[in-house]
């Protein structure tokens, strides 16, 4: 009868692996299999994509190829395939066009700004990494040159005071705080969430709103901790993206729940982890603003709410 194997490529783009490389691959795994004492091994490349076109280039005709088309929900077959793997294509038929299976590349959550001509398999997004720059480069500016003046005064001048707010009608200190860091450690720990979480959110929620959750989210953390000193009558300055950055992962961690923790690249587990992790370092430092991590968390999960909507599920047959 022979040995079958299902080498499983994921190409998304049709742009991870080159017909050299693919070739190769296939090459190597047949070739293990003989030296090991199989015979007659035929191999199936099955390739997941949303490109179908440009996945084309790693087929060749000594190995059968099934492509399937995760955004159409189809499965592409050459007419050059053999027998051998011929029943196994009602099979994957059968699969793709489960009710299950027909969600799967939309419960990722991409909303409608989402093209599969335009994504890529990549860690970064445009705002995501534009927010991340800025903060960096702010810091740079502020902390290292005399640019925007002596670097207490950059800090003074631009934190969150519920006094020079309420009193001196300075409002820009709520978006000003956002971008400003006390330390260096202060700033990587808020951009390495950032970078993991924020692109995911901007991917799934689209550059609009995830602009509007990031801002909205960092503004809310803002408030919250003005209005706390206000009533305790503490007079303190408060600086730092945690606050959206929180909204960023409430936001989130709201969507994962709506996609059932179905998401590309990160988990409801990590989310979870993120948060406990993030909130315990505040309860164990008296100099972190708790109420502006939780106002913005809270804020984030209610803006998500408002802004984001699950994809709706593409019925059987309109693939």
């Amino acid at each position: 009868m022979g040995t079958g194997i299902v080498l499983i490529i994921r190409a998304i783009t049709g742009n991870e692996i080159s017909s050299d490389e693919y070739k190769l691959i296939v090459n190597n795994i047949k070739n293990r299999f003989v030296e090991s004492g199989f015979s007659d091994v035929h191999v199936l490349g099955l390739i997941l994509t949303a490109v179908p076109e440009r996945t084309r280039k790693l087929h060749y005709d000594e190995e059968d190829h099934f492509i399937v088309d995760l955004w159409d929900r189809r499965l592409i077959i050459y007419e050059s395939l053999s027998p051998y793997f011929a029943e196994l294509s009602h099979i994957i038929e059968n699969i793709i066009h489960d009710e299950e299976y027909t969600t799967g590349l939309d419960e990722r959550g991409y909303g409608q700004s989402y093209n599969k001509h335009d994504h890529k398999t990549q860690w970064v997004t445009l705002l995501n990494t534009i927010f991340i720059v800025a903060n960096i480069i702010i810091y740079l500016l502020s902390h290292h040159t005399s640019i925007f003046g002596e670097s207490v005064n950059v800090l003074q001048n631009g934190a969150l005071s519920w006094y020079m707010i309420k009193e001196e009608g300075e409002y820009y200190r709520l978006l000003t705080s956002m971008f400003l860091h006390s330390d260096f450690e202060h700033l990587i720990n808020n951009m390495l969430v950032l970078f993991f979480v924020g692109d995911n959110l901007e991917r799934a929620a689209g550059k609009i709103k995830y602009l509007i959750i990031y801002f909205g989210s960092g503004i809310i953390a803002g408030i919250s901790s003005i209005s706390y000193n206000m009533i305790k009558d503490r007079f303190v300055l408060s600086i730092g993206a945690s606050g959206a950055i929180f909204g960023i992962v409430g936001a989130m961690g709201y969507i994962l729940l709506v996609n059932k923790g179905h998401m590309e690249d990160i988990s409801s587990r990590q989310i979870i982890l993120f948060t406990v992790f993030s909130l315990y370092g505040g309860v164990a430092n008296a100099k972190i603003d708790n109420v502006a991590h939780i106002g913005g968390f809270i804020g984030g999960i209610i803006l998500a709410l408002i802004l984001y909507r699950r994809p709706k599920k593409v019925p059987k047959g309109e693939a």
